[in-house]
Parts: C-alpha cells; sequence; structure tokens
C-alpha cells in the first residue's frame, strides 16, 4: 500500500489528467513539482 502522500498525489494526478486535456503532465515532473512545494514551506 501505498504511502498517504503518493496516494494523494495519484489522486490529484489523475484528476488533472482527465480535466484538463490542455495540461500535458508527466507524473515524474508532476510529483517533483508537488515534493518542491511541500518542502519549501
Amino acid at each position: 500500500m501505498p504511502n498517504k502522500k503518493e496516494y494523494l498525489l495519484e489522486i490529484i494526478f489523475n484528476k488533472l489528467k482527465n480535466t484538463s486535456k490542455k495540461i500535458n503532465l508527466e507524473k515524474k515532473e508532476f510529483t517533483e513539482f508537488i515534493n518542491f512545494l511541500i518542502n519549501n514551506n
């Protein structure tokens, strides 16, 4: 079972992918971005 952060990232990432086709996100890039936001607060 993935940890809570990974689980939330998965949900958010999938929602973004499904709702906005204009956003061309790679999961790795998205995860790095979220980690950056979390770690710099």
